[in-house]
């Protein structure tokens, strides 16, 4: 099972059964930068504060930001 949550600036899935949140910029058409996550412990947490801090407004720095309190590493 898969959760998505998408603003004008972003787009980020959480995908609980790969054990992985996995986003995308929607702002840079050209480059189109994205993440994943590589590590799993905190992973929960980070998503949990993730949805809690969701807005209009959060871009792909956001959520790699949360990600890093909850040390859990990203490729991006």
């Amino acid at each position: 099972m898969k959760e998505t949550l998408q603003n004008k600036n972003c787009v980020v899935e959480y995908r609980e059964s790969d054990k992985q949140i996995f986003g995308r910029d929607l702002t840079d058409q050209n480059n189109e930068p994205v993440f994943y996550t590589k590590s799993k412990r905190g992973l929960k947490k980070a998503w949990a504060k993730i949805t809690e801090k969701w807005t209009d407004e959060t871009d792909m720095h956001d959520l790699l930001t949360i990600c890093q309190e909850y040390k859990v590493r990203c490729h991006y």
